[in-house]
């Protein structure tokens, strides 16, 4: 399976003009051999914590402009929008089909509080994996690559690749590229970290979007402007690293909820 990241500069509250880039986005990457496109956090409006605007449900148009792309050039998409749903609005990723069906949405488990984020939005529960050309893939956004527990489980749930699409700042890059390579290390398993690009009224983004392979090798990189990035994901490389480094057969999971804090003796 080819992944693509489509670190592209949202067009800010105007979901039209970011789709409509976003559509020739998808056709180069398509043209180039991807299976799979993913953008950014909340690329179709752009990242804000302190907006709900545009906010939508599956019907929405936002949703609706997704599934077209999808099914228009046979492609599987990784698209982020606000979810209006029935316990309020969500920071939301979909995964849509080469046929414009959706089949997962990951709504973000951990909300950015240090930005405000936990203050419009609520935060998801339910993780997401999906078949994608043979490829097992989840889902996590942003914030959540600096919370190894999520990895952890849905490696557990025999995710192959982690797609992370995000809003992460120049200030702070450092730290998405050092996380985007522990969680691949500690899993081992494929990190596709898409980050946006550019200056918003929210903060100034410098890309950097990664791809990680399971023993934490970068195999393709963006630099700081607008760029399609992309890389072979193989499961067969995921099950080699795991049968030479069987890091996993020695967690210890029996204990690790149950261990005694230290008494000093």
């Amino acid at each position: 399976m080819e992944v693509c990241l489509a670190q592209l500069a949202s067009v800010i509250d105007d979901p039209d003009a970011s789709l409509q880039k976003a559509d020739g986005a998808v056709s180069e990457a398509v043209c180039r051999g991807a299976d799979l496109i993913v953008f950014p956090e909340q690329y179709a409006t752009g990242w804000d914590p302190k907006s709900t605007r545009h906010a939508e449900g599956d019907d929405g148009p936002i949703i609706t402009g997704w599934r077209r792309i999808a099914e228009e050039y046979g492609a599987w998409i990784a698209g982020s929008h606000r979810e209006l749903s029935g316990s309020g609005v969500k920071n939301t990723t979909l995964l849509i089909d080469p046929d414009g069906a959706l089949k997962g949405r990951y709504a973000k488990i951990h909300l950015f509080t240090p930005g405000g984020e936990g203050e419009l939005y609520t935060a998801g529960d339910r993780f997401v994996i999906c078949d994608v050309a043979g490829i097992r893939v989840g889902c996590a956004i942003c914030y959540d690559l600096r919370f190894p527990e999520l990895f952890r489980k849905y490696a557990d749930r025999g995710a192959e690749c982690m797609i992370v699409p995000a809003a992460w700042p120049c200030s702070r890059l450092d730290h998405f590229h050092l996380f985007a390579r522990a969680r691949a290390v500690e899993n081992q398993f494929y990190i596709a970290a898409v980050c946006t690009t550019g200056k918003t009224p929210v903060d100034t983004y410098c890309g950097g979007s990664y791809i990680v392979d399971p023993v934490g090798e970068v195999i393709s990189r963006a630099g700081d402007g607008e760029a399609l990035i992309s890389a072979p994901i193989s499961s067969d490389q995921v099950r080699r690293v795991r049968e030479a480094f069987p890091m996993q057969r020695d967690l210890r999971r029996d204990i690790y909820m149950d261990i005694s804090p230290y008494n000093g003796e």
